[in-house]
C-alpha cells in the first residue's frame, strides 16, 4: 500500500476543508429548497382547500388562455373534472362561451383592469342543450415585480335568479293589466261600485257613480269613520247598521256572498236613496280572501214602496 508523504497531506489537507465546505453548503441548500418544497406544497394544499370551499367557481388562467387552477364548482359548471382542465385552453374547454370571455380576458391583459359583474349566457358540455346565464368577474395576476401572470376568473351561476326575476316582472305585468281593465270597468259601469283592496277595507274605492249617488267627493272612502261622521247613515229596515255590518264589510271579513240586499241611505238632510246590493270577497290564488267588490242600484219602485212602509 502506497505510503502518502507529509508534504503531501500539507497541500491536501486545505483542498479538503474547501471541499468540505462546499459539501456542508450544497448540504444546507438542499435542505433549504426541501423545507421550500414542503412550505410550497402546504401553501398548494392551503389553496386547493380554499377553492374547494368558495361558493362561486373559480379558475387561474395563464397568459395563453391555459387554466392553471380550477374549482370542483366551476368544474361541474364546465362538465370536465377539474384534471382534466389543467394544461388546456378556455377555447378546448368550453367552446361555445370561449370567443366572448377571450374578448373580455384580454381585455383584462390589456388593460391591467379588472371587470367586475359582466353578464352573459351560453350552453357548457355539462348542459350542451340549456342555455344558462352567468355573472363573472376577471381581474390580472401580477408578480411582485409588477409582470402580468395571468387571469383570475370568478363566475356564478344566475339562471334560476334570472328566471325568477322574470317570472316577477311577468306578474307585474299581469296585475298592472288586470287593475288597469279593473280601473276602466269601474269608470265605465253604469251601476255605483266599490272596491276594497284589503280585509279591514280600510283601502276602498268608488267610481263615479258611487261617488255621484252617495253625494262624495272624488277618492273619498264611503266607509272611513272620520270625525264628524259620514255625510250618510245606511239602514236595513228601521235598523242603524254599523260599519261591520255593511255588506262590503261582511264580504271583505267573512268571505260571505251578498245577493240582493235591499237598504236604505239616509243623508243629513233626511233625504232618502233606497238600494238593492250585491258584494262579494275577492280571494287570491290561494283562496285567501283579500278584499271584497260590492255594486248597487237603486230599488226598484215597488222595492222602495215596501221599505217605506
Amino acid at each position: 500500500m502506497p505510503v502518502v508523504s507529509a508534504e503531501l497531506l500539507l497541500l491536501l489537507m486545505p483542498l479538503a476543508a474547501v471541499i468540505a465546505v462546499v459539501l456542508a453548503r450544497q448540504q444546507q441548500r438542499l435542505a433549504d429548497a426541501g423545507r421550500e418544497n414542503m412550505d410550497m406544497r402546504r401553501a398548494m394544499q392551503t389553496l386547493d382547500a380554499a377553492l374547494a370551499q368558495v361558493p362561486v367557481g373559480l379558475a387561474v388562467l395563464d397568459l395563453e388562455l391555459r387554466y392553471v387552477r380550477i374549482n370542483r364548482l366551476l368544474a361541474d359548471i364546465n362538465g370536465l373534472p377539474a384534471e382534466d382542465h389543467i394544461g388546456k385552453s378556455i377555447h378546448d374547454v368550453i367552446p361555445e362561451i370561449a370567443p366572448a370571455a377571450d374578448i373580455r380576458i384580454r381585455q383584462v391583459m390589456a388593460s391591467g383592469e379588472p371587470i367586475v359583474g359582466s353578464v352573459f349566457d351560453g350552453a357548457t358540455p355539462a348542459q350542451p342543450h340549456h342555455r344558462r346565464v352567468w355573472r363573472e368577474s376577471l381581474h390580472p395576476i401580477f408578480d411582485g415585480a409588477g409582470t402580468l401572470l395571468g387571469v383570475t376568473v370568478i363566475v356564478e351561476e344566475i339562471t334560476e335568479q334570472r328566471r325568477l326575476a322574470g317570472a316577477l316582472q311577468d306578474s307585474q305585468r299581469r296585475e298592472q293589466r288586470r287593475t288597469s281593465e279593473l280601473e276602466g270597468l269601474m269608470q265605465a259601469a253604469p251601476a255605483a261600485l266599490f272596491l276594497a283592496s284589503d280585509r279591514e277595507c280600510r283601502r276602498v274605492k268608488a267610481n263615479p257613480v258611487a261617488e255621484r249617488l252617495l253625494r262624495l267627493r272624488h277618492g273619498e272612502n264611503p266607509l272611513a269613520d272620520a270625525p264628524g261622521g259620514r255625510a250618510f247613515a245606511v239602514y236595513a229596515g228601521a235598523t242603524l247598521l254599523a260599519l261591520d255590518q255593511l255588506p262590503l264589510q261582511r264580504a271583505a271579513t267573512t268571505g260571505e256572498e251578498i245577493r240582493g240586499e235591499t237598504l236604505t241611505v239616509r243623508f243629513s238632510d233626511d233625504e232618502r236613496l233606497h238600494v238593492v246590493i250585491n258584494a262579494v270577497p275577492l280571494r287570491d290564488a290561494t283562496g285567501e280572501v283579500v278584499g271584497a267588490v260590492a255594486g248597487f242600484v237603486e230599488a226598484p219602485a215597488r222595492a222602495k214602496a215596501g221599505i217605506d212602509a
